[in-house]
Formats: C-alpha cells, structure tokens, sequence
C-alpha cells in the first residue's frame, strides 16, 4: 500500500491504521506529534483504529520549543 507522508512516498506491506504505521516508520515517541490525514487532523486517541487507505496524504507535525 503506498501513502504519502509529508510529500515522501511511502511503501506498507498491507492496510495499516496510523499507530501501526508510525510504528513501521520507527516513530516511536509520539510526545508533541500531531497526525493530519487528508488535511484532517485526527486525535491521537484515534490513531490505533484510523485505518488508512492507499494514497492517504499524512502530515506529521512535531512540536518544538522556540521564541
């Protein structure tokens, strides 16, 4: 299944939900991420049923400290 996460194509063996794929993707740390598919953001709560579907557009958008 290909997906494309922040503009990179991305290949999974097979349907994923966003939990599992940010875990295929070696995110571990999910502190300060937030996840957007298809220009939706979807709460973290979500992530462990969000199923994708084949070509979905993720942004994945970390928080960071700054002035």
């Amino acid at each position: 299944m290909t997906i494309y996460l922040n503009d990179a194509l991305i290949e999974l063996s097979d349907a994923q939900t966003i939990a599992k794929a940010l875990e295929k993707l070696a995110i571990t740390s999910c502190n300060g991420i937030a996840v957007a598919v298809n220009n939706t953001v979807i709460p973290k709560k979500d992530w462990d049923e969000y199923k994708l579907l084949p070509n979905d557009h993720l942004v994945l958008i970390r928080a960071s400290q700054g002035g």
